[in-house]
């Protein structure tokens, strides 16, 4: 159905779809006040996964039609809402006047440990919190100006920032590493986890239902989907396959080296589902974004003269053991005149 984000009914999919309503929300709450409100008190949405017995739980009263109602008067308020923002609640007898306070209120209702997002009206943001009040946390701005329409040099420039906030380095937003970066074993489930929040990165740009994330097709689920209305006239639509590119892994207790030429075939094998997704969901562009985990900064010049064949624009985006470490890249990358991997100037 037109108009309708495809999101898949996994945690992740629905923390993209509650982050990406949260947002569109206080975006147009902004819109209809003019912009930011000086001294209006933060409020949270906390995401339920049960929301009729967390209302009961919690003596919360359902709010009729908030989703709609941009003027509706959220501030101060603790609130539990579905995946869609279909259905939001407020939690009686709480008036928070600052952070401290949200804090303080969740703990006291066992939200803490949940998802949610705080929505500071008086700065303009949301802070994004996957993993409760004591997980890593991001702020996002809410961009007022009209939704954007992206060239493919547009695309890759938020892709790279993307990178940079996310998984550059081991203190990105998504605590991409198990243990010590240096010892190069990534997180479970990093290739969602990154699709997850690329997906809600650009979504803040071109709009809500103009970015798709796991959109089934014939030939599988694309990890990210950009619509033809988003992209730059005469680009048509964008099909993203992601990949994370690793050295090792964990095996229960046991680190287990992969071996180079795993991996080459498997960013090979991602050449071939970026063309097929590009078919089946009849979109112009194709990408192949690995996110290189391996312990060698190095391409894969097969991947990338296969990319070339096939018309599939390939970019890999290496990520650092260390904030010194990709200094020090940086560093000799302006020395030789060139760009680091996937850098766009």
């Amino acid at each position: 159905m037109a108009g309708v984000p495809h999101l898949p009914a996994s945690d992740e999919g629905l923390e993209a779809e509650f982050f990406a309503r949260a947002y569109d929300y206080t975006r147009r709450w902004l819109l209809d006040k003019n912009g930011p409100v000086p001294d209006a008190n933060p409020c949270v949405f906390v995401l339920s996964r049960a929301i009729h017995q967390d209302a009961s739980r919690l003596d919360a009263s359902i709010i009729h039609y908030l989703n709609s109602s941009a003027d509706a008067d959220v501030c101060g308020g603790v609130f539990i809402a579905n995946e869609d923002f279909s259905i939001v609640a407020r939690l009686p007898d709480q008036d928070c006047g600052d952070l401290k306070h949200i804090v303080a209120a969740l703990k006291a209702a066992d939200l803490h440990e949940a998802p949610h997002t705080v929505f500071r009206p008086d700065r303009g943001e949301l802070i994004l919190c996957k993993r409760g009040v004591l997980g890593k946390n991001s702020c996002v701005p809410l961009v007022l100006d009209p939704h954007k329409q992206l060239s493919p040099s547009d695309l890759e420039r938020h892709i790279w920032e993307f990178h940079r906030q996310y998984t550059q380095t081991p203190s990105g937003h998504l605590l991409p590493w198990k243990g010590a970066a240096a010892n190069r074993i990534t997180i479970e489930a990093l290739e969602v986890r990154i699709s997850t929040m690329l997906t809600v990165h650009l979504r803040r740009l071109v709009g809500l239902d103009n970015v798709r994330m796991e959109d089934q097709t014939p030939h599988g689920r694309v990890d990210v989907s950009i619509v033809g209305a988003a992209m730059a006239p005469g680009v048509g639509g964008c099909a993203l396959e992601l990949k994370v590119l690793r050295s090792r892994r964990s095996s229960g207790t046991r680190v287990v080296n992969i071996k180079p030429e795993d991996m080459l075939a498997y960013a090979m094998e991602g050449i071939g589902q970026a063309v097929e997704y590009r078919q089946d969901t009849g979109a112009e562009l194709a990408y192949l974004c690995c996110f290189d985990a391996r312990c060698d900064d190095q391409d894969q010049p097969e991947v990338i003269a296969l990319g070339k064949s096939k018309d599939v624009e390939v970019r890999r985006y290496f990520m650092y053991a260390s904030a010194e470490a990709h200094r020090d890249a940086k560093a000799a990358a302006d020395k030789a005149g060139i760009l680091l991997a996937g850098e766009v100037n």
